[in-house]
């Protein structure tokens, strides 16, 4: 066993020797409220031997704690990690003093294309705010390549991509029918109550969601009244 701050910690009841074992007890301690602080003392263990779990998590534990000098090595030895590429893409983005990061778009856009590549949905929403805010090259307008991120977001039922993409095929795309669509998913997705703008993403939903259907009631009694009607017959009325 090893003793913690008068805590018995062990690895199947027998004392932990290898990096691996040392590494559960660290995943076990970082899901558990009570023992979580003693994640990082087991999690160095295992990462000095260059565990890679170990190192990627050590790297987690580090930046969520906001121990970013102590994070950005760790975050360096996990080129598979979409949340490593992430979080490196984020310091670099608004630079970070402490951790010796510069401030950098290109080193960010790096990043996030990278976190991107391995699947991190909040890496795309960060890329599409950098194509429309004009701060990347295009081979398209920055409205397509954003589009294209936020989508990919969306498919993977990220709440908020959903939402950015309605409001682009909305206000820049006049494609009514798509933005309804996602409107829809963004209001039947479980994750939505749990985003941290789920009350703006929700009400604005809705709220598109009744301006389309109205919209889209009054182009049919319109083509309604055409078919009946047609224009050139309308002076008949009078």
């Amino acid at each position: 066993m090893v003793l913690w701050q008068g805590i018995n910690f062990t690895a199947d009841g027998h004392e932990p020797t290898t990096a691996e074992e040392y590494y559960r007890i660290a995943l076990h301690c970082w899901n558990s409220d009570p023992h979580r602080p003693a994640t990082t003392f087991f999690l160095e263990t295992a990462a000095a031997t260059g565990h890679p779990a170990a190192v990627e998590l050590l790297g987690h534990v580090r930046y969520v704690q906001g121990q970013y000098a102590d994070a950005v090595p760790w975050l360096r030895q996990s080129p598979g990690s979409p949340r490593a590429a992430y979080y490196l893409a984020t310091l670099s983005h608004h630079g970070c003093p402490p951790a010796g990061v510069a401030p950098s778009l290109d080193d960010a856009a790096h990043w996030y294309r990278a976190a991107a590549s391995l699947g991190e949905p909040e890496a795309m929403l960060a890329l599409a705010d950098l194509y429309l805010e004009r701060q990347l090259p295009v081979t398209r307008t920055p409205a397509d390549h954003a589009l294209e991120l936020l989508l990919t977001a969306a498919d993977g039922g990220h709440p908020y991509a959903q939402y950015r993409a309605a409001e682009l095929y909305r206000t820049l795309y006049g494609d009514t029918g798509r933005a309804a669509a996602l409107y829809r998913a963004c209001l039947d997705n479980p994750m939505t109550p749990r985003h941290a703008l789920a009350t703006l993403m929700t009400l604005q939903s809705q709220a598109h969601l009744r301006e389309i259907t109205a919209n889209q009631a009054y182009q049919q009694r319109q083509q309604r009244g055409d078919a009946l009607n047609p224009p050139h017959r309308r002076d008949d009325f009078y």
